[in-house]
């Protein structure tokens, strides 16, 4: 069991390529008599584990866990909970065996314990009291940074102990606020009782492990948030393919029979939220779609079955939001008309295999765009209402993006003046506000036109937008826990906003232009920075993406879910855009990839 550690505890990294064999073995071999031992104490032919083991646990998880916690346990059928209990003991083992024997004696009979098919199990540790009365440690403990890797204790000082552990918090997806409230108002505390003895709130961390009676699943699963950790050495070709696999069919999934786009769905409790929308996302989500027809066309059958669920998917959103004034086509929900929105609307029709059948409406949406452009270069981010003019490091980026792709196939000249009027008139402004939302949308727009101009000047923003992005935003190195590892999000310029699975994917969309416009000019140094870049990222997408039974394990409908995209690390909702950005990325990286850029993996920690 003594190299059991390197798996259990949150803040080690990943085994090492190259991890000698015989522990590798000697892991293997803990693990199953673990599970084994597990199983017969779910069905009652054993009361405890055996000594022998409990003793190997206890030291194995001694270094990384510290003090001896009590341990959780809970028994699930197909993602259902049926029983979960805490048990408490002289070591990790008894503690174990405890909580399993009280799960289990949750359970009416034979038949429910022979149905339990995953032992989810968290081992605590590392206690520390936090002083809810000091404003940065009550701050602290209720950090999502730690969320899913920590879990929180309240006792009363009576005898009365409400405990949440971290697998908890993320199979229900409930931030740690909302836990502290609810030991609140269990253990009949006011707020200030939590601010001084002799109530206690303590903090811990906990080795999460899931056993699954499954044929061909490893005996025991090491989790991190409720997931395994995605190694860099896991980043390869075959798992790129894999995910464009993935995420391709969960958005074709997402599609109803009427064409309406699925746009925020909630894991946990397997239900979509039907209240919110957004048009920008939605018609980013059928452009992927119509990309996904392209880039499967190899099955000819199959591209023009996407093509017609993409066409479905276009005339819902044009049935549903579209609509005239005069010269002008509008994109219209919830009384606004964003620029945005019409720039992704006429791209995707614009894409389309079947773009004339929407050739009365195209136009129209050309025309709003025009409308909104202004002498000097900046662009009117709302038609409705009129006097919104916000939101300038997205809108005018897609604006541009659709503009560059009209140029591709006009060559208009009066296009290319207004196109690099807009370029000079947001280079100034965003030198002076840099923000890295502005970037992914002017990169890909810039890269289309150099294609055809080989403008010196856009390649040099290009390249100052793109360095500045990596260097302030992803995160590698340093990182509290591994699973961080790749995203991009700025701990120290909060403005910036919070780390999301979509900013990854539309960063992604950007820094593959900037990789393909660097190989063009011999730029190697780039090359090798933006292809580092993009490898991490894709580490990072991979693990946000639901996979399996393993990070499924809380999971009743696993079918529909497969290929859904977490928000973060330690936010499970699946938005559509999380799911499209990262699409629309890898269709990018695939075609422009060569051998020896998969080949780099391995330079990946470099």
């Amino acid at each position: 069991m003594a190299a059991m550690d390197d798996h259990s505890e949150a803040k080690q990294s990943a085994d090492e390529p190259g991890q000698d064999e015989q522990e590798l073995r000697a892991v293997e071999e803990a693990s199953a008599e673990l599970a084994a031992a597990l199983w017969s104490v779910l069905d009652g032919t054993a009361d405890a584990l055996p000594g022998e083991l409990s003793a190997e646990l206890n030291q194995s998880l001694g270094s990384a866990l510290g003090d001896v916690g009590p341990s959780y346990v809970s028994l699930r059928r197909a993602g259902r909970q049926l029983a979960a209990s805490w048990g408490a003991g002289e070591g990790h083992g008894e503690a174990l065996a405890a909580a399993l024997t009280r799960a289990r004696g949750q359970l009416k009979d034979d038949a429910a314990r022979s149905s339990v098919d995953a032992i989810e199990l968290c081992l605590t540790g590392d206690y520390f009291e936090v002083d809810m009365a000091n404003r940065a440690a009550s701050k602290q403990l209720l950090a999502n940074l730690h969320r899913g890797v920590r879990g929180i204790e309240l006792s009363d000082g009576k005898g009365g102990v409400f405990r949440v552990c971290p697998t908890t918090a993320i199979a229900t997806n409930r931030k740690h606020e909302k836990w502290v409230e609810q030991a609140r108002q269990q253990l009949k505390l006011t707020a200030n009782d939590l601010k001084r003895p002799p109530v206690k709130v303590r903090s811990f961390t906990g080795a999460q492990l899931l056993a699954r009676r499954e044929d061909g699943a490893p005996p025991i699963d090491f989790l991190l948030r409720g997931k395994p950790l995605v190694s860099p050495s896991d980043v390869s070709k075959d798992m790129v393919e894999e995910l464009e696999r993935l995420w391709g069919d969960y958005l074709i999934r997402s599609v109803q029979p009427d064409g309406r786009m699925l746009y925020i769905y909630y894991p946990s409790r397997g239900v979509e939220d039907k209240k919110r929308n957004n048009m920008i996302r939605q018609w980013m989500a059928s452009l992927a779609l119509v990309r996904m027809a392209n880039f499967r066309r190899s099955d000819k059958k199959r591209a023009k079955q996407l093509a017609r669920l993409a066409e479905d998917n276009i005339r819902y959103n044009l049935r549903t939001f579209y609509h005239a004034t005069g010269n002008l086509g509008l994109i219209e929900y919830n009384k606004k008309v964003k620029l945005g929105a019409v720039a992704l609307a006429v791209m995707s029709i614009m894409e389309h295999p079947q773009r004339k059948r929407f050739k009365r409406i195209e136009p129209k949406l050309w025309a709003t765009i025009d409308y909104l452009w202004q002498e000097g270069g900046a662009f009117r981010t709302f038609f409705k209402p009129a006097d919104r003019n916000d939101v300038q490091n997205f809108y005018p980026g897609e604006a541009q993006l659709a503009w560059a792709q009209r140029y591709e196939e006009t060559k208009d000249a009066a296009l290319l003046e207004r196109f690099m009027a807009s370029f000079r008139y947001y280079r100034d402004w965003h030198r002076g506000q840099r923000n890295p939302a502005f970037i992914p949308w002017h990169t890909q727009a810039y890269y289309k036109v150099w294609r055809i101009t080989q403008d010196a000047e856009l390649v040099d923003f290009v390249f100052e937008m793109s360095d500045w992005l990596i260097e302030v935003m992803q995160q590698w190195d340093g990182v509290a826990y591994p699973d961080m590892q790749g995203r991009f999000h700025s701990p120290v310029r909060t403005d910036f906003g919070p780390p999301h699975a979509s900013s990854t994917g539309v960063y992604m969309e950007g820094l593959i232009d900037a990789f393909e416009m660097a190989r063009a000019l011999g730029r190697e140094e780039r090359v090798v920075r933006y292809r580092r870049a993009l490898l991490r990222a894709l580490r990072s997408a991979r693990q946000l993406t639901f996979l399996d039974a393993r990070d499924m394990f809380y999971i009743q409908k696993r079918d529909f879910l497969r290929g859904g995209v977490r928000t973060t690390i330690y936010d499970n909702v699946v938005r559509v855009d999380n799911v499209q950005h990262n699409l629309l990325a890898i269709f990018k990286i695939l075609a422009a990839f060569r051998d020896e850029d998969w080949r780099a993996v391995s330079t990946i920690d470099g």
